[in-house]
C-alpha cells in the first residue's frame, strides 16, 4: 500500500511515488491518469511484487463523501491506484486542466481483472452482496472462463464478530485476488482494515458490480455511459434510495470544482 501522506503541492507531482507527472489532484485525493489496458498493467505488477495491494475508484459522490469523511480520505490516499469511476471526474480534471486519459470503471477493471486471472492461472475470492447474487455471478464466470479458479465466495451480510472468521477463510483459500461488493465506504474501509491478514495480493471494491455482472441489476445501456449519463439511468430505476446521493451529491460536487478551479487561478 502506498504512502498515506497526500500530495499538497505542485512538486508532489514528480514524486516517486507518482504514477504519472499529468496525474490528476481533486480534493487533495491522487487519482492516476491512466487508460483501462494500463491500470490492468498496473495491477499485474503490483499482484508479483509479494505485498498486499488495493485499488479504489471514485466517482462524485465518493469525492464528496470524503471531504467530510476523513477516514475515507485517508484510505483514498493509501491505494495504491485511484481512478476515475464517474465521468464526472473526467470532466472535472479537464476543467482543472489536468486531463484524465479515460474513465476506468471498477466494474470493467473487475471483469478485466477475472479474465486476467484466468490466464495467468490467480485465483479469485468474491465477497459481498446478497448470497443469491454472488453465488450467480461466480456461475457466469464460470460458464464464461471454465479455466478460472475460484477461491471461494460469500455474501456481504455478517456481524461484526463474525470478521475475523471471514478474514480467516479467505486466507484458507490462498486467494490471489480479493472482490468486495459492498458499497462506499464501507468496502474501501472493510479492505484497508483487513487486507493484509487475508493474504490477498490484491484487493478491489466493486460496488454493486455482482448485482450487474449477474444480470439481477441492469446496466445503463452503452451509449448512456459513452454520454457520462449512467447515473440517470440508476436515477430511473431506484429514485428514492438515490434522488439525494445524485441530485445534492452532483450540485456538491460541481460546487467543490469551482471552487477547487477557482483557488487555483
Amino acid at each position: 500500500m502506498n504512502s498515506p501522506d497526500s500530495p499538497d503541492s505542485p512538486d508532489s507531482l514528480d514524486s516517486p511515488d507518482s504514477l504519472g507527472s499529468q496525474d490528476c489532484f481533486l480534493a487533495g485525493i491522487h487519482i492516476h491518469n491512466l487508460t483501462q489496458q494500463e491500470t490492468i498493467d498496473k495491477i499485474g505488477k503490483l499482484i508479483t511484487d509479494g505485498d498486499a495491494h488495493f485499488m479504489a475508484v471514485v466517482n462524485a459522490a465518493k469525492i464528496v463523501a470524503a471531504t467530510k469523511d476523513s477516514e475515507l480520505r485517508d484510505i483514498l490516499q493509501r491505494a495504491d491506484i485511484v481512478t476515475a469511476d464517474g465521468m464526472s471526474v473526467v470532466w472535472a480534471s479537464r476543467y482543472l486542466r489536468q486531463p484524465l486519459k479515460e474513465r476506468v470503471t471498477g466494474i470493467d477493471t473487475f471483469a478485466r481483472l477475472v479474465a486476467y486471472a484466468t490466464e495467468r492461472n490467480l485465483s479469485v475470492y468474491f465477497f459481498g452482496a446478497r448470497q443469491e447474487s454472488v453465488a450467480e455471478v461466480v456461475r457466469v464466470f464460470q460458464l464464461q472462463y471454465p479455466n478460472l479458479r475460484i477461491a471461494g465466495y460469500r455474501n456481504g451480510y455478517f456481524a461484526e464478530a463474525e470478521t475475523n472468521a471471514i478474514v480467516a477463510e479467505i486466507k484458507r483459500s490462498n486467494a490471489d485476488l480479493l472482490f468486495v461488493a459492498m458499497g462506499s465506504p464501507a468496502q474501501e474501509r472493510w479492505i484497508a482494515d483487513n487486507l493484509k491478514a487475508t493474504g490477498a495480493k490484491f484487493a478491489l471494491g466493486v460496488g454493486g458490480s455482482f448485482d450487474h455482472l449477474s444480470g439481477r441489476v441492469r446496466r445503463a445501456p452503452r451509449w448512456l455511459q459513452r454520454l457520462g449519463l449512467e447515473w440517470l439511468h440508476r436515477l430511473a430505476l431506484e429514485p428514492r434510495r438515490l434522488w439525494r446521493r445524485y441530485l445534492i451529491g452532483n450540485t456538491a460536487f460541481i460546487r467543490l470544482i469551482l471552487k477547487e478551479g477557482k483557488s487555483k487561478k
